[in-house]
């Protein structure tokens, strides 16, 4: 293949990529601030569960909550603070930066807030909060290694109510 013809091959192809992104825009605009929000998670979930935090019990505490017994109630805690960091940073830059410019049904930003936390009250508390306490209290897991296996799980949930219902596409006319 002459240098020609490599140079011809390599633009189509950047044009390919630039194609896509364009037409995708909003997925990975998406995507990227999941990848923010769970460097918010983790980092957040470091700073309460790995370093001495204070106001928190030591690692490894069990406690009993209502109907069961959880063995490491600081992990607990930390997952459920972290998740709520994750879902307030995630909210401002769906809404100002992936969905900002997108034609959108317009409602309150209150009212988007609200539908966005009880959407994350699925996704993040339950789907990736109970998968870190269960692979990581249950099974051993690191918590390093049980988050992304949650985040994982809640994408495709996020992504459905977050593009169909909460920041769904107006109606042409």
């Amino acid at each position: 293949m002459t240098g020609s013809a490599q140079a011809t091959r390599l633009t189509a192809n950047w044009e390919f990529i630039l194609r896509q992104a364009r037409a995708h825009g909003t997925l990975l605009k998406f995507m990227l601030v999941g990848l923010v929000g769970y460097f918010l998670y983790t980092g957040s979930l470091f700073i309460v569960y790995d370093l001495p935090f204070p106001f928190m019990p030591d690692k490894h505490t069990s406690a009993r909550l209502w109907f069961i017994t959880h063995d490491d109630l600081r992990l607990l805690i930390g997952t459920l603070m972290a998740a709520q960091v994750s879902i307030t940073g995630g909210f401002f830059a769906r809404d100002l930066w992936v969905f900002g410019d997108s034609a959108v049904i317009r409602k309150p930003a209150w009212q988007r807030f609200l539908q966005f936390q009880a959407k994350s009250l699925v996704s993040t508390l339950a789907i990736l909060s109970v998968t870190v306490n269960v692979l990581t209290g249950g099974f051993g897991l690191a918590h390093y290694v049980s988050t992304p296996i949650g985040i994982a799980i809640a994408f495709v949930w996020n992504w459905l109510w977050e593009s169909q219902f909460i920041w769904r596409k107006a109606s042409p006319g």
